[in-house]
């Protein structure tokens, strides 16, 4: 019994020892160790409130650099798309080089060997000449009239065909701004009309491409070029094509200065029906009369044959093409922005033909300003900005 009491009173002793010591303040060592823990405490939360400010703002500026960067690609896109113009220049050779410049699609596993071989030099004797022979009719001796197979004709047409369906597309964006924005070259704004039929007027015009034609037809078939243009040896010649579109446009720029001073009635029966185009659009180009074409198209086209007499049908079809979608381009209502270039070297430009329909007495040359220069005939379309033409033109 004294035992149990004993232990009662010791357990009552203690507890009362641990109410003390709760009710108790600590000392000023404990009161220390507590603060010291509390600030080391503090001071880690702080540390790791600070790396996790930092982690959020790398991850930010992570997060805007790549959007930095595309703004930058996307400025860099919009400067550089309205060159993609450019392309359209080897386009205009895009069937010779894809049939002479392939090993899918070349010309020899294309088409019937009989069709483009040439075997000795006078084509007219069978007994030597049996390839590239087209049997045609007969006679008045009772015998096949021999003709010049059609194939290298039907090439270059084609050929011309490709690039103007290329210059049309790039040229339709073009004027849609959707590669840039684009300056009308004259003051006044370029000409309202519908693409659809203006097209078609473009294709369809008897002194353009359909006569066009008809001249090719009948110098091809009938043997009326020099013997080297019937070779389908070799490439492009491409000093040839530079060679023909020079003797080219220095005979146009003679026939051009002929039509306006020879004679008024010469003029107002050949030129004048394309000179009613005094703020030209691109559909314009071969709008004109026959005897217009005949006289500043056909015949410079007859004498180049005869003058660069070393072309293979390559270089023929390469010359043809760049040719006609040259003249084709230098018609525009707008500009191009490879235009302040070309005219630096005195490169034809839709800006300088504009000239030559605004005041009819300048730049009679086309694809090379070069003439004008020697004749005194050259007027910069610079000399007429802020009056009839737009600035930077």
């Amino acid at each position: 019994m004294s035992s149990h009491k004993e232990g009662l009173r010791r357990r009552t002793n203690a507890s009362l020892h641990q109410d003390v010591l709760k009710d108790t303040p600590p000392t000023d060592d404990e009161s220390s160790c507590s603060d010291s823990a509390r600030s080391h405490h503090e001071e880690q939360l702080f540390k790791q409130q600070q790396t996790r400010s930092t982690a959020d703002a790398a991850s930010t500026g992570a997060l805007q650099h790549p959007s930095l960067s595309s703004t930058q690609e996307e400025s860099i896109l919009q400067s550089l798309l309205p060159w993609i113009g450019l392309s359209i220049w080897p386009l205009f050779l895009f069937l010779p080089l894809l049939l002479n410049h392939t090993s899918r699609f070349h010309y020899s596993t294309t088409f019937p060997r009989s069709w483009y071989t040439i075997h000795g030099q006078n084509w007219l004797n069978k007994s030597i000449e049996e390839g590239g022979i087209w049997e045609w009719g007969t006679n008045k001796y009772g015998g096949t009239t021999p003709l010049r197979h059609p194939l290298g004709l039907t090439l270059g047409i084609s050929a011309v065909a490709i690039g103007q369906f290329f210059l049309l597309i790039y040229f339709r964006l073009h004027q849609q701004q959707l590669l840039g924005k684009t300056t009308p070259i004259q003051r006044r704004g370029a000409v309202k009309y519908i693409y659809s039929a203006a097209l078609k007027n473009h294709l369809s015009q008897p002194g353009g491409f359909v006569l066009l034609g008809l001249y090719l037809t009948i110098t091809w078939v009938f043997d009326m070029l020099p013997p080297s243009y019937y070779s389908f040896s070799g490439g492009i010649q491409y000093t040839n094509v530079i060679l023909c579109l020079i003797c080219q446009d220095f005979v146009q720029y003679v026939m051009h200065k002929v039509e306006h001073v020879a004679h008024p009635k010469m003029y107002r029966i050949s030129h004048k029906p394309h000179h009613k185009f005094t703020n030209p659009k691109l559909f314009d180009a071969f709008d004109g009369s026959v005897p217009d074409t005949a006289i500043m198209i056909l015949l410079p086209l007859f004498i180049t044959a005869h003058v660069v007499r070393t072309c293979n049908v390559w270089t023929y079809m390469a010359f043809g093409s760049s040719y006609a979608n040259w003249l084709t381009l230098i018609h525009s209502e707008v500009t191009f922005p490879w235009e302040p270039v070309f005219r630096c070297f005195g490169l034809g430009t839709a800006a300088d033909h504009h000239v030559h329909h605004k005041f009819f007495k300048y730049n009679f040359g086309h694809l090379f300003m070069w003439f004008d220069w020697l004749a005194g005939t050259y007027r910069s379309p610079k000399e007429v900005w802020g009056k009839e033409f737009n600035v930077g033109v």
